[in-house]
């Protein structure tokens, strides 16, 4: 025995513009809205998170491909008055990589085992999303071959 977790895989892809829309007075409609307007224009997000800050702003971070930002920053632009955002900005040059399996859900102790292992590997994370079955980050993609080689020795990946 190995002591590692046994999960379903592990997956990377690279190419991601990491966008952040923070302070947005847009009420609790800034994530339907924004992703609405991106996914009519035929825009696939790869990864969101979001949430309503201390103050009640609404704050969206969500991964694109590095050839929709320039038509994603449209579009935010074409929002601007309706969201009233603190501020849009983004970060090139990131991959985002995901570890699954089926049963994550009934297993602790998962997203924590993936974090210490990519801390202790100096891995930077920018943004961080999970499922039922799944745990995936954003990090630079000059880490990423790292992050993934580390994960590799605490996971047992078929």
């Amino acid at each position: 025995m190995t002591g590692k977790i046994a999960v379903g895989g592990i997956t990377r892809k690279d190419g991601l513009v990491l966008v952040r829309i923070l302070g947005a007075r847009a009420g609790r409609s800034l994530a339907g809205q924004a992703l609405s307007s991106l996914g009519l224009q035929g825009i696939n997000v790869t990864c969101v998170t979001s949430f309503i800050d201390g103050e009640g702003l609404n704050n969206i971070c969500f991964a694109i491909g590095e050839n929709d930002l320039d038509q994603t920053l449209g579009i935010l632009k074409s929002m601007e008055e309706e969201i009233q955002a603190g501020s849009i900005a983004y970060q090139r040059g990131c991959s985002a990589i995901s570890i699954y399996g089926p049963h994550f859900s009934e297993r602790p102790a998962i997203a924590g085992t993936v974090f210490e292992a990519t801390a202790e590997a100096g891995v930077e994370i920018h943004m961080i999303t999970t499922s039922f079955s799944t745990v995936s980050f954003l990090t630079n993609e000059d880490q990423a071959v790292l992050a993934v080689h580390r994960l590799n020795q605490d996971f047992l990946v078929p």
